[in-house]
């Protein structure tokens, strides 16, 4: 057995209620022949991340031989108001002196429930106290001016009521809005795909006959009004969709990224292009079905694709396409250093190109170089 300690946590994508809570189980397996005193550690890419995450019990623990192994309750509590998106987080295991790590676990992504959007709360009205109030003035005959404020104040409280009862409507019918445009965008894809192997298929037919010419002319237009179609739905859609298995699609391009942009840390070039071939569903946070060898390095021509020139800092943009990109939104853990592309140095063999994400520009590195790695696929 390769590995003589194993950490499984279940489940590995964590969905929180509307109230940012949920809970998962960790297990951590002794496989080595001698007991141990093992000490487990939680980890997160920010410090804060560390405040809403509570592992119940003692983290030192004894350890049997031969598969003697213990469970850790991880309760999750995330300030609704503070955090949107999604973070990840694992749990190592050290030795009892915490001189040597001797397994790092796999990261675990949590993620927020959306929040019901709430009614406009409806003021409360209090009409008995007007009612009676009114009824004493005009009874005892003074104060008749007094009483009819009193009712034109009953009366627009009705129609502030009413008005924001109609709000509440137009809300509605807004999430309706868009919840068709985003259906819109899914038929237009198929639509393109089959428009274009019509076109495809007309194209030899138009050396053949006036019939196939006009065939062919019918196509093109059918192409056009597709075109036309998706064109408008893509504007009215985010840049960047979450598919919610660990990986984005790109609706400018529609190439797909892995969505954390920091899987494997920095390496070499030779290294960098077989992680990225070798990455499969159930790693980094995957589960797409993905096979090894649907992943690769990006070239830098897919990364100039994916550079959004007016940001900085990273030099992406955010979901919807309209900001800088932040963490979460919709990748995780972006770093401001070089990113391998695919593309070797023409002029040395020994080099290949690198992409700044701080400032999107593109440099020759020597290939034994250490960079970071993020895969894409065309899939």
């Amino acid at each position: 057995m390769s590995q003589l300690f194993d950490i499984t946590v279940e489940p590995q994508n964590i969905r929180l209620d509307e109230n940012g809570c949920g809970e998962t189980t960790v297990t951590v397996t002794n496989f080595t022949s001698e007991g141990r005193r093992l000490l487990v550690q939680l980890v997160t890419i920010h410090p804060q991340h560390q405040n809403w995450l509570k592992l119940e019990g003692d983290r030192m623990r004894e350890f049997a031989a031969n598969g003697g192994s213990h469970q850790y309750h991880l309760d999750i509590n995330v300030p609704a108001d503070k955090f949107k998106g999604r973070f990840n987080f694992r749990l190592d295991v050290y030795s009892a002196s915490k001189e040597e790590k001797l397994v790092q676990g796999q990261n675990v992504t949590v993620e927020m429930k959306p929040q019901s959007k709430q009614s406009i709360e409806q003021p409360k009205q209090n009409f008995s106290w007007l009612t009676a109030t009114v009824m004493v003035l005009l009874l005892l005959n003074v104060g008749v001016g007094v009483a009819l404020w009193l009712l034109f104040m009953e009366t627009a409280s009705q129609q502030i009521s009413s008005l924001k009862d109609m709000a509440n409507t137009a809300q509605t019918h807004s999430n309706q809005l868009i919840e068709s445009a985003n259906q819109a965008f899914t038929k237009a894809k198929p639509a393109i795909e089959a428009a274009n192997t019509a076109v495809l298929k007309a194209t030899p037919a138009v050396e053949t006959a006036n019939m196939a010419i006009t065939q062919v002319e019918k196509a093109r237009t059918l192409v056009q009004m597709a075109l036309t179609e998706a064109n408008q739905v893509i504007r009215n859609t985010n840049r960047y969709q979450d598919n919610g298995n660990g990986t984005i699609t790109d609706n400018s391009t529609g190439r797909i990224w892995l969505q954390h942009a920091n899987c494997f840390g920095p390496t070499h070039w030779e290294q960098a292009q077989q992680l990225a071939q070798q990455l499969k569903s159930g790693e980094c946070g995957l589960s797409d079905h993905s096979q090894a060898g649907d992943w690769q390095l990006p070239s830098q021509s897919e990364w100039q694709e994916m550079m959004n020139n007016p940001y900085h800092n990273p030099a992406l943009s955010n979901t919807v396409g309209t900001d800088k990109w932040i963490e979460g939104q919709p990748f995780l853990d972006v770093n401001l250093d070089g990113y391998w592309t695919a593309t070797p140095f023409a002029l040395n063999n020994d080099n290949a190109l690198i992409v700044h994400l701080d400032n999107a520009l593109v440099s020759a590195s020597d290939k034994t170089n250490r960079y970071y790695v993020w895969p894409v696929r065309t899939k």
